[in-house]
């Protein structure tokens, strides 16, 4: 019997869709920011879809339905907080995800018909509201003590040596190393997909990390490139954003508020004066269906 997608926003319909074994009807939210994109289970009480193979199965570009991140929403009976779960395509469970979290915002914001909310992860808890089309979400404040980001071992975090780079490390509720590059034109010809894998894994990094490759444009915005712990290369990550607005800025080459040009549009980030980092931008639900029929 041939299983399908169904989708309510455009009836696309993908074939083949057994999963473990098992015949599913499970109803999910396809939803991108700059094209970091997500999948999103909305309450659903069914243990599958926190396991790890199926996570990562349904994140497969060809033989599922996409995605960088998984996240689950979970049930509430506290009105505008929320709880949602953050899975990497791999599998991985994850603290943070800027982008996915100001979907699941956006979201949860219509549905509920709310201006404003607060959504748990397992990292910290994060105020999102929105303005205009703009969501936007407080990341709460940075780390930069080498045990909270966490380093293997006590040093400079400022000056992190990951092989022929030096990174400023910190935590944005997840590890990244921001590491700075001269011009503009070396950074676009980086191989990032050869160099992400190895300095994601690298020993200094108990946990892995995000790594940023940022240089500084001509306006003083910041043009970023991302290779995200357990998901790979992808066209936008807020919490690195976040976390190169914050390395930018501590080294006296940002101001505290600026825009992050990535390959998949601009978000903005501001770092306030009570120490905690917003962060803003477009989202877009792509298309809602199930899995089985």
């Amino acid at each position: 019997m041939e299983k399908t997608f169904r989708s309510c926003a455009n009836c696309c319909r993908f074939r083949h869709l057994i999963f473990l074994g098992v015949i599913l009807k499970i109803p999910f939210i396809k939803m991108h920011g700059l094209g970091n994109d997500f999948i999103i289970f909305d309450n659903i009480n069914n243990s599958l879809i926190h396991d790890t193979k199926f996570i990562n199965k349904i994140s497969k570009r060809r033989i599922g339905i996409g995605c960088d991140q998984v996240l689950i929403i979970e049930n509430t009976h506290t009105p505008e907080n929320f709880k949602v779960k953050i899975y990497n395509s791999d599998g991985s469970e994850t603290g943070a995800c800027g982008n996915g979290t100001r979907c699941v915002a956006n979201y949860l914001m219509k549905k509920n018909k709310l201006k404003s909310l607060t959504i748990e992860s397992v990292s910290n808890e994060l105020f999102c509201f929105k303005t205009d089309n703009s969501v936007t979400v407080n990341m709460g404040v940075p780390k930069f003590s080498w045990n909270e980001i966490p380093l293997s071992k006590e040093q400079d975090t400022q000056n992190v040596k990951l092989d022929e780079f030096e990174a400023f490390c910190l935590s944005m509720g997840n590890p990244h190393a921001v590491i700075f590059i001269k011009s503009l034109e070396e950074l676009e010809n980086l191989n990032i997909n050869s160099i992400g894998p190895r300095l994601e894994k690298h020993s200094i990094f108990p946990e892995f990390a995000n790594i940023e490759f940022v240089s500084v444009l001509e306006d003083k915005s910041l043009r970023m490139r991302v290779w995200e712990r357990g998901a790979g290369m992808t066209s936008a990550c807020g919490s690195g954003a976040c976390a190169t607005l914050v390395a930018a800025s501590s080294l006296n080459i940002s101001a505290k508020d600026n825009k992050i040009v990535l390959d998949g549009g601009d978000l903005f980030i501001k770092w306030l004066d009570d120490g905690s980092v917003t962060l803003s931008g477009d989202t877009e639900i792509v298309f809602e269906g199930f899995i089985g029929e």
